[in-house]
């Protein structure tokens, strides 16, 4: 969608077939950036649309399925390397703090636990998911007490993450390898949400694939909030290696770190021969 749609009011034919509510996100970002979820009305829509066209050039419009888990699942080589449940941002009450207090608090442990991890934003999307809970900043949560912050679950946005390995039933396991072979990717971390993507094949409106990324995080798998980490790296490394072997022992021959080694290695190799060959008489 267009700037231009805005403007003379076209977009409503556009999103005519979708089902409030919807999601307005970037076309051109990415790790869930710019993304605003549960548009409810027509006039927070066209809201929300103004305010991305003051950054964006396109944007995507699409239904917003609350009720789903999300999940991210890396294709690789046409096998499932791993799958990550994803939660929106949240904080756990404490009794003592309020919700601004305990995001703060929250805040500091995501950078200690994970440098890469983003923070838990008060934006418009938290206070959002905030009203629809009737609950304010000030709101001091119960111990224990869940209050949702959120609907992307991406971490770069304040999300958490958890590996399950390739825990995915048969059908949905075919189903993403069918998805990559049509985009014809080799490597893709596909955004799915679904009841449970582990027992339940995904069908609308049980389950919907939602976008394709070309340049899927690793880090995710490896280095996991929760769960067992999911060694992925090594599995791709090994594909390429062994599809091509004189590239990785060129790299490693013009590796500073490795240089040293593999040349010392080449020349015991080189010395091993003259030494057969002197050894034979043959030279």
């Amino acid at each position: 969608m267009s700037d231009d749609e805005l403007a003379n009011d076209a977009f409503i034919q556009t999103i005519k077939h979708l089902n409030f509510p919807l999601v307005v996100k970037p076309l051109n970002e990415r790790r869930g950036q710019g993304v605003l979820c549960n548009v409810q009305t027509l006039d927070e829509l066209r809201s929300a649309l103004s305010q991305a066209f003051t950054t964006y050039t396109l944007v995507i419009v699409e239904e917003f399925h609350a009720q789903l888990n999300s999940y991210r699942v890396l294709v690789f080589n046409q096998l499932i390397l791993g799958v990550i449940l994803r939660h929106p941002a949240h904080i756990i009450g404490d009794g003592h703090h309020n919700i601004e207090e305990l995001v703060s608090i929250t805040n500091k442990e995501r950078k200690r636990i994970n440098e890469f991890l983003g923070p838990i934003v008060l934006d418009q999307e938290a206070y959002i998911c905030l009203k629809e809970q009737n609950l304010h900043v000030d709101y001091v949560p119960k111990s224990g007490e869940h209050v949702a912050l959120g609907y992307t679950s991406n971490a770069t946005r304040g999300g958490t993450y958890e590996t399950l390995g390739k825990k995915i039933c048969k059908e949905n396991n075919q189903l993403m390898i069918r998805v990559a072979n049509t985009l014809s990717l080799k490597l893709v971390g596909i955004d799915v949400q679904c009841t449970d993507i582990t027992n339940t094949p995904i069908e609308y409106p049980s389950g919907v694939i939602i976008e394709a990324n070309d340049v899927p995080s690793i880090r995710i798998h490896e280095v996991p909030m929760y769960g067992p980490p999911n060694l992925v790296t090594r599995k791709i490394m090994r594909y390429f290696i062994y599809r091509h072997p004189f590239a990785y022992l060129c790299s490693l021959y013009f590796n500073k770190q490795t240089a040293f080694y593999v040349r010392s290695f080449i020349v015991a190799i080189i010395l091993a021969i003259v030494y057969l060959l002197l050894s034979k008489g043959t030279i």
